[in-house]
């Protein structure tokens, strides 16, 4: 593997090389000593920076999630002032948290693709460690999203609103790969939708999930 090119700063160019690294290797499989040699840094350059590998994968999680979920907040927060003493739609709430998703995790960043491979290595191979960097991030973050969907489906269980948004969110982690074209699927006559089509069909889906019959429990 080349190089990372010298003229990125060095603190974003070991995020880079670190995302990729992870990405194609996994991060048990990544040494600190991969990361320095592909960056061109030494370890001294690391841990001056992140402190540790630890510390390294934290940052590499961490500059995608927190736009990411300050932006969904931020809608949230804009859906429930528009409604006043009312509540917020179902729509405008799952928009809240799809919407980002699209435009602001994966839309336009740059690394996106690194990072949905590392997503999807994640899920599907996780380290014990993982749910130390996942978990801060979206604990809280669901807690909102859930609470609110309690309000507006007050005959829901938690237990129902823990699967359905879990769903939700499986869907998000399928859709957003293949729209990026990372992952290409016979599509036919069907033409590549834009993002506004992605996030209607997107919240469309999530919201007919979150309103379908409950589940009959033996």
């Amino acid at each position: 593997m080349s190089k990372c090119s010298k003229e990125v700063p060095t603190k974003d160019r070991i995020l880079e090389v670190a995302e990729r690294l992870f990405a194609e290797k996994g991060l048990d499989g990544t040494s600190m000593r991969d990361i320095t040699d592909t960056a061109g840094v030494n370890l001294a350059s690391v841990n001056y920076y992140f402190g540790s590998k630890d510390g390294l994968i934290s940052a590499v999680f961490r500059r995608h999630f927190m736009p990411l979920n300050e932006a969904r907040l931020a809608m949230l927060d804009a859906a429930e002032a528009a409604a006043g003493d009312g509540l917020p739609t179902l729509e405008s709430v799952l928009d809240a948290f799809v919407r980002p998703a699209v435009t602001v995790g994966f839309g336009c960043s740059f690394g996106k693709d690194a990072f949905l491979l590392l997503m999807g290595r994640c899920l599907c191979e996780p380290a014990a460690y993982i749910d130390k960097h996942l978990r801060p991030h979206f604990g809280p973050l669901m807690e909102r999203f859930d609470s609110m969907v309690s309000r507006l489906l007050p005959e829901l269980t938690r237990e129902d609103i823990f699967w359905r948004m879990n769903f939700i969110i499986g869907a998000l982690h399928h859709v957003l790969p293949v729209w990026s074209g990372m992952i290409s699927l016979p599509f036919g006559e069907i033409s590549p939708p834009d993002a506004e089509e992605v996030i209607r069909r997107l919240v469309a889906f999530a919201v007919a999930g979150l309103r379908s019959p409950t589940v009959s429990r033996r």
